[in-house]
C-alpha cells in the first residue's frame, strides 16, 4: 500500500536538496516518526475492528475447537476479540448466559432441558435459548467410580452407599440410567450433591463411596486413587452432546458475529482432523490434564460442528426423562426441543454439517 511518502518522493527531495545534506538527520527523523504514525494508525484500525463477544466455556475436552480457534488465532481472523468466562461445569456456563454475562454458553444436554424446562430459577428470565451447534459426540465421558476398600466390587455393592454426582448436569441422567440397567433402586442410595471440581477430594476423604463424573475429571481420579478404586461398568454406555448457545435476541440482533463465530470452529475442526497430536498436547494443556489421558479417550470422541437427529433424540430423551422422574408434572407445557434450534448459521457456514430431518 502506498504512502505519502511513495506518493510524493519528489517534494521531499526538493525541499532537502534547496536546504543541503545539512539536515538529513532531521529528515530522517521526519521519515521515522510518519512511519511510526502510520504504524500506529493501522493497529488501531485493526483493533477497532474486532467483534468483542463474550464466551462461556469449561475446562473439558469438548472445547478443543474453541482452544484451537484461540490458538491459531482463528477467531481474530473472522474479526472477533472473544472475552472467555471459565467455569467448572456447562450449567454455570448456561446461568452467565440468562444473566446477560456471557453472549455464548458451551453446555451439555441435561442443562439445556432443565433451562428449556423453566425448572431452574434464571430460565425464568427473558431468554429465548437457541442452540446452533453441536461441538462433539461421544459415548465414553461418564463414568462412575468407586472405593474397592469400601466393599464396592460391582454395582448392586452401591446399595447403602453414598455416591457424589454434581446435580442438574447430564451425570444425573446418566446415573439414572445406570441405576435402572442394574435393577438398583435410588431410594437405597443416598446422593450427594458434589461440585465436579471436588470429586476427586470428596471420594479421597471418604466423605462419599462413588462418584458419577466425567473426563478429564473421571481418568484423573483413577490415576490418583490407583488401587483403590474401579470403574463401574455400563453395557448400555451413554452419549454425550456438548453444544454452543445463545439467546434469541442476541442472535437475531447480531447474526453475522455468529457466522464469524463458526467460521472460525469450522477451521478448527478442519485444523483438529489434519493434527491430531498437536491437538492432543493442546487439550492437555489446557485442561490440565495429562497427555495420556487425552490420548486414551481420543478415538471416542466426534469433533465436528453438528446439527442432527441425533442431538434431537438424545435431547427429546431427556425431556421425557425429567417427566418420568417427576422433576415436571404432567400438566407442564414443556418447550418443543426443535424450537430451540437455530439452523441459519450452520447452513451458512457447514451446510454439510446438517442432519436432521426438515
Amino acid at each position: 500500500m502506498k504512502t505519502i511518502l511513495d506518493i510524493q518522493p519528489n517534494i521531499m527531495d526538493v525541499f532537502f536538496s534547496k536546504y543541503n545534506y545539512a539536515v538529513f538527520p532531521i529528515k530522517l527523523t521526519l521519515v521515522l516518526v510518519l512511519a511510526l504514525f502510520i504504524g500506529c494508525g493501522n493497529e488501531e484500525n485493526k483493533s477497532i475492528d474486532l467483534t468483542t463477544i463474550k464466551v462461556g466455556i469449561t475446562d473439558f475436552w469438548g472445547e478443543a475447537a474453541f482452544y484451537v480457534a484461540q490458538a491459531e488465532g482463528f477467531f481474530e481472523e473472522e474479526g472477533l476479540e472473544v472475552t472467555v468466562f471459565s467455569n467448572s461445569a456447562g450449567k454455570e456456563s448456561l446461568k452467565d448466559l440468562y444473566e446477560g454475562k456471557v453472549d455464548i454458553a458451551h453446555v451439555a444436554e441435561i442443562p439445556v432441558v432443565f433451562a428449556l424446562s423453566g425448572l431452574e430459577p434464571h430460565s425464568n428470565n427473558d431468554v429465548s435459548l437457541k442452540i446452533f451447534t453441536g461441538l462433539i459426540y461421544t459415548s465414553n465421558s461418564q463414568k462412575i467410580i468407586a472405593r474397592r476398600d469400601h466393599g464396592i466390587n460391582e454395582p448392586q455393592d452401591l446399595n447403602g452407599k453414598k455416591v457424589g454426582l454434581y446435580s442438574e448436569t447430564t451425570s444425573e441422567y446418566f446415573f439414572d440410567t445406570f441405576l435402572l440397567e442394574h435393577g438398583l433402586r435410588e431410594e437405597n442410595i443416598e446422593r450427594v450433591n458434589i461440585d465436579i471440581t471436588e470429586h476427586y477430594k470428596a471420594l479421597k476423604n471418604g466423605q462419599v463411596d462413588a462418584v458419577v463424573s466425567w473426563e478429564p475429571y473421571a481418568s484423573e481420579i483413577l490415576r490418583k486413587l490407583n488401587e483403590n478404586t474401579l470403574k463401574l461398568n455400563s453395557v448400555l454406555g451413554h452419549s454425550t452432546l456438548w453444544m454452543a448457545t445463545s439467546s434469541e435476541t442476541f442472535i437475531r440482533k447480531h447474526p453475522d458475529t455468529i457466522v464469524k463465530y463458526l467460521r472460525a470452529l469450522k477451521k478448527s475442526q478442519d485444523y483438529i482432523q489434519r493434527n491430531r497430536e498437536e491437538t492432543q498436547k493442546l487439550i492437555a494443556k489446557n485442561t490440565n490434564t495429562s497427555l495420556e489421558i487425552i490420548r486414551n479417550i481420543w478415538d471416542s470422541i466426534d469433533y465436528e460442528i453438528s446439527i442432527g437427529e441425533r442431538m434431537l433424540y438424545l435431547l427429546n430423551q431427556q425431556q421425557r426423562w425429567l417427566v418420568q422422574e417427576e422433576h415436571v408434572d404432567d400438566s407442564t407445557k414443556l418447550s418443543e426441543i426443535s424450537d430451540a434450534i437455530y439452523l441459519e448459521a450452520l447452513e451458512e457456514v457447514y451446510p454439510e454439517g446438517i442432519t436432521v430431518i426438515r
